[in-house]
């Protein structure tokens, strides 16, 4: 979260003996007939979105549907609820192992058109709404139903017409990496046995076998909107997450010029006096510095409005800012009485948290210790559900931190549902 610029920088960097260089997030575009996200037309856009085992597409659905309006349709989902009512004994088929037991009874009972249909149905219902499409389950057995995802171009062309305001994005990663991620979180020697008695090895053969099936299942549907110049791809062989993200939030919010809802995935630091965090480099972390009080007309304005000022600021940096440091002083934060907090907190630190937790760094060492963090300051943490967090000096009053973080937390709760009925 909070990564910045995506980019290589302009040759290596080094910092207090660390090595420092992030690693490149490209994006290749196959053609020119991308929909304008911003047409305003018959239908709004609607994008499909592809990435096999450690791609991180969850994390990047989940944050394009958070920051900006996305509706998800996840197939497997679908799939899931409904074809149970193809059968006439629906209640035969209440679990996953007895679906799985219908397809290899009756394979033909799952096809792509069906699921075409359901997501066209779907769409007609919010045609002023973007949607992702999460096209291909995880599971296995789904994918092995030979009439599904097979040779799709002629239910995916019946669908383009239906909805000419389609592309499709591929979180690509090779196999290679993949598996050589299985390999570097477990075990240091192949021949050592993990818990329950199962190797590396075997995890590594199951990855390879999930990519193959995964690979197999995508061939078609990507190319498919390749040959018609709707098809954006991501490398993701990095597999981190914050730089695949901001490529992708980068490629909506610039390339496509999609406003955002709000920015999310924030990290925000508040100094309460003028000395506090003077040695952060904010350049290095990719911080924007915030004078609160330049955000309100009153210097004495309380709380509440200071809040969601700030909110409102950081809401419409979007895309180009995540994290900040956000000055306190002349304001009347640093001295708002503590009232009662509902505690709707996913995480508190107390102690021991460092700023190269919340904010990417590429560093040769992986952990994150007093020795190597580039900014060896401790801070409390709070943090909401959706993954924003409030980073105070660590002689901060707990309270406090609640207070400021679950105002915060509730106010783009506010704007987010504002926007959406707004729109709707």
């Amino acid at each position: 979260m909070g990564c910045g610029n995506s980019s290589e920088g302009n040759g290596d960097d080094t910092d207090k003996g660390f090595f420092h260089r992030r690693p490149k997030v490209s994006i290749r575009i196959h053609g020119n007939d991308i929909p304008d996200l911003k047409s305003t037309s018959k239908h709004a856009p609607v994008v499909f979105v592809f990435g096999g085992p450690g791609s991180r597409k969850g994390r990047v659905v989940d944050d394009l549907v958070h920051m900006y309006g996305f509706k998800p349709l996840i197939v497997e989902d679908m799939i899931m609820r409904e074809l149970p009512k193809k059968v006439q004994n629906v209640m035969a088929v209440q679990n996953t192992k007895a679906l799985a037991q219908m397809l290899v009874d009756n394979p033909s009972v799952l096809d792509l058109e069906w699921v075409i249909d359901m997501i066209a149905t779907e769409l007609q219902l919010e045609p002023k709404t973007m949607h992702l499409i999460d096209l291909v389950p995880n599971l296995k057995f789904l994918l092995r139903c030979e009439n599904f995802l097979q040779e799709p171009d002629y239910h995916l062309k019946r669908f383009c017409e239906k909805f000419p305001d389609c592309f499709a994005l591929n979180l690509s990663i090779p196999e290679q990496k993949a598996v050589k991620e299985v390999q570097a979180h477990g075990a240091k020697h192949p021949d050592k046995m993990k818990e329950g008695g199962q190797s590396d090895e075997a995890d590594s053969t199951r990855t390879q076998r999930r990519h193959a099936i995964y690979a197999q299942s995508v061939k078609g549907s990507l190319n498919f909107f390749k040959e018609r110049n709707r098809l954006v791809v991501v490398d993701v062989s990095c597999g981190i997450g914050d730089l695949i993200w901001h490529r992708v939030s980068d490629f909506f919010g610039q390339d496509l010029e999609l406003v955002p809802d709000k920015t999310v995935n924030t990290v925000i630091v508040f100094a309460f006096d003028d000395h506090a965090f003077q040695d952060l480099d904010l350049s290095r972390y990719h911080m924007e510095h915030l004078k609160l009080a330049s955000l309100v007309d009153k210097k004495d304005a309380p709380l509440e409005k200071l809040i969601t000022a700030l909110c409102h600021k950081i809401d419409t940096s979007a895309p180009l800012a995540e994290s900040f440091v956000v000055d306190c002083t002349e304001t009347t934060l640093s001295r708002c009485p503590v009232g009662e907090t509902k505690r709707q907190i996913k995480f508190f630190e107390s102690e021991n948290t460092y700023l190269d937790k919340f904010i990417f760094i590429s560093n040769e060492k992986k952990d994150r210790s007093r020795k190597n963090s580039l900014y060896p300051v401790t801070f409390k943490a709070v943090a909401s559900t959706e993954n924003e967090v409030c980073l105070f000096s660590s002689d901060t009053n707990t309270d406090l931190c609640h207070k400021i973080a679950d105002l915060m937390s509730k106010e783009r709760d506010l704007t987010r549902s504002t926007h959406v009925m707004a729109t709707s």
